[in-house]
């Protein structure tokens, strides 16, 4: 017995898989045809083809941005491979196909609301000119390398980092260590994270060490997601090509199965808000209006994070308006200000 997404192997008397939850297929054969036979069963689901094409990078993201404007979405390569390129043995081919991203005919207006500004945010900041940025930090006392990939810093004369195997790093004044490297995948999809990692490694292709956590025992490590892949400037291509090959053989259904994070589109009313006794009509300073919606929920988590009240108007659609209190609009308007010129998350 097999999984038909994982791929996984059951003793016979199994019927579902412990960790994707779903039926088991009787055999290897039939679990790889499982995402043909899928694509057919969820077309009626999803009957508007909203996006086409060959950008690895694109794709995902566009996925993340329907995510996370609660449009549920199918997403799959355009021409599921064949049972030999399961094995991996073209990971690294420059030969991969496209993909497509569908959603329900009742969606469609705000998807492609959400196409659109995907594509203005990619363009303004394409992957390859994403470093791995860290937090500003000053150099620790003695430091003699640091890693290009997790950013450790060594005070030793190892010439290369014991987690991620790469040569250190000279500290160099004039430019930055992670300017070196390249942010390659920073989606919350813990099952594809674990795919994408296996196929570098097979390519021969370092990456970050994503064991390392907040607790972590080497000294300098600042904490980074276990979902964030970073690579070396000069492994950008290589580590391109490997990534659409792993997405050959992956579904995203029904919302590409990205964690749960904060709703920035619901109006948000903090304590602060109901103890000063503000009534809904109160928050009426217009602090920010655009067509970029994605801007829009980077707007709404800044101000989250900063426990500011506001509300959110994004009808009719193609232009959303963000709202303050009047008390709190300076200050609104100084966030917003920032998110617009500062990078946008991938």
């Amino acid at each position: 017995m097999f999984c038909p997404q994982c791929k996984a192997e059951y003793r016979q008397g199994f019927r579902r898989c412990s960790d994707c939850d779903v039926e088991l297929v009787e055999n290897y054969a039939e679990a790889l045809r499982h995402p043909l036979a899928e694509k057919v069963a969820v077309s009626e689901k999803y009957g508007a083809r909203l996006w086409g094409g060959s950008d690895p990078y694109f794709y995902m993201e566009l996925l993340w941005s329907l995510w996370d404007k609660k449009v549920a979405c199918y997403g799959a390569p355009e021409k599921p491979p064949v049972p030999k390129a399961m094995r991996g043995s073209e990971l690294g081919s420059s030969d991969h196909g496209g993909f497509e991203v569908w959603v329900s005919e009742e969606e469609l207006p705000l998807a492609r609301w959400i196409l659109d500004s995907a594509r203005e945010e990619f363009e303004k900041n394409p992957p390859e000119e994403r470093t791995a940025n860290v937090a500003e930090r000053e150099l620790s006392p003695g430091t003699t390398g640091i890693c290009p990939l997790c950013f450790a810093e060594f005070t030793t004369s190892s010439p290369n980092c014991p987690n991620c195997g790469v040569p250190l790093r000279l500290p160099q004044p004039d430019r930055a260590v992670e300017d070196s490297a390249r942010l390659r995948c920073n989606i919350d999809h813990p099952k594809f994270i674990v795919d994408l990692r296996k196929a570098l490694e097979a390519a021969g292709i370092p990456y970050n060490n994503a064991n390392l956590t907040s607790g972590g025992i080497i000294p300098g490590v600042y904490y980074r997601p276990n979902y964030a892949v970073v690579v070396l400037e000069q492994d950008f291509e290589r580590a391109t090509q490997v990534m659409s090959q792993v997405l050959q053989h992956w579904e995203f259904e029904p919302s590409a199965g990205f964690r749960i994070g904060r709703d920035s589109f619901l109006d948000y009313w903090p304590e602060r808000a109901r103890q000063n006794g503000w009534l809904p009509e109160d928050i009426s300073a217009l602090v920010w209006s655009g067509e970029n919606i994605g801007l829009a929920g980077g707007i709404g988590l800044a101000l989250q994070e900063h426990e500011i009240a506001y509300r959110m108007e994004t009808q009719p659609l193609g232009t959303a308006k963000v709202f303050s209190h009047p008390v709190d609009e300076a200050r609104a308007r100084e966030l917003v200000q920032e998110v617009i010129e500062s990078p946008q998350p991938e």
